[in-house]
């Protein structure tokens, strides 16, 4: 089976329905996205510690660092033969072989030829996976920032406070735009809530972006969704086993307190407005509170920037994986 050139990576803000998309996705026939993982952008992050891939010793440390159990990377949730993985990496020439090979062999255990990942994360870092993956298409599936920052609060895993989940959902909103900007037929936008009202005819759109055939079966991914969610996620993901339905459409204007409604339409009320979520055109005079988080949230991505910048300056090793023959 020859393997495609053009993975596939859903992104967007943290519980937008990147999981639900997934599944969809992971229905087809010629489709297999594993469940999220966290070892490519730790790995890229630290890829000058790692040096040239050409030296064998540095694929041993990179080996090393991806099977440990405190890299955090959940490897261990696609459950793969990493006797075989590890066998595979040592005939890795960059960085992008090394992420590549894992999602491939997920693909080629499911006898799919089309492989990828989810992680909303990979909203902030489009132009790196562009580097690894040359020829990715990309879907950034957009939900209402209210029902957003409003499911957020429940999150066990999500520790940050109501206002950083404000700015983190305009920020992905505002990268997005971006990315469609500059990476044009690499890059799809589809909102959350057109795919739940219009099921057949979003995913007809998106197999048409990803040059695939649509598949009917792709509606029914609640049917799958148990052995395709790992044990300890399933508590959150509780949705994904039931048909789409519009019940959790427009919940966060219930479920937020008025003030956290007014701050989340002050903040980010231009970009609910372009992805037409109604929105009122709120002034208010920002607190203290709210000036230092968004210091804070900005100040952290902008030194990320300058690290990933000043990395590339002395990181002159092949990044992007080698495409398949």
């Amino acid at each position: 089976m020859k393997l495609s050139n053009q993975p596939i990576f859903i992104v967007g803000c943290e519980r937008s329905g990147t999981t639900m998309l997934r599944l969809m996705l992971n229905e087809h026939s010629n489709i297999a996205l594993p469940p999220q993982t966290k070892f490519s952008r730790k790995l890229y992050k630290r890829r000058l510690l790692f040096g040239s891939l050409l030296k064998g010793k540095n694929i041993d440390k990179i080996i090393q660092w991806m099977l440990q159990k405190k890299s955090n990377t959940k490897l261990i949730d696609l459950k793969l033969d990493f006797g075989g993985l590890e066998e595979l990496w040592r005939k890795c020439v960059t960085l992008g072989d090394i992420t590549a090979t894992v999602f491939q062999q997920y693909s080629v255990v499911r006898n799919k030829s089309r492989w990828g990942d989810k992680r909303p994360y990979y909203i902030r870092y489009i132009p790196q996976l562009i580097k690894l993956y040359p020829d990715a298409r990309i879907i950034h599936i957009i939900r209402d920032g209210r029902d957003c920052v409003a499911s957020l609060k429940k999150m066990p895993w999500w520790r940050k406070n109501v206002m950083y989940s404000m700015l983190n959902w305009r920020h992905s909103i505002r990268m997005g735009s971006i990315a469609a900007r500059v990476y044009k037929s690499q890059f799809m936008e589809v909102r959350y809530e057109d795919i739940i009202r219009q099921p057949e005819a979003q995913l007809r759109k998106i197999c048409e972006f990803l040059n695939e055939p649509y598949e009917p079966e792709m509606l029914t991914f609640h049917l799958s969704a148990d052995k395709n969610i790992p044990d300890y996620k399933k508590t959150w993901h509780y949705k994904t086993y039931k048909p789409l339905s519009e019940e959790f459409i427009g919940k966060g204007k219930k479920q937020l307190s008025e003030s956290e409604l007014n701050r989340m339409e002050w903040c980010a009320g231009r970009e609910l407005s372009h992805w037409n979520y109604s929105a009122d055109k709120i002034h208010i005079t920002p607190s203290v509170k709210y000036l230092k988080v968004w210091l804070k949230f900005y100040f952290s991505v902008g030194v990320e920037r300058v690290f990933d910048r000043l990395i590339d300056l002395f990181y002159f090793h092949p990044i992007a994986y080698k495409k398949n023959n």
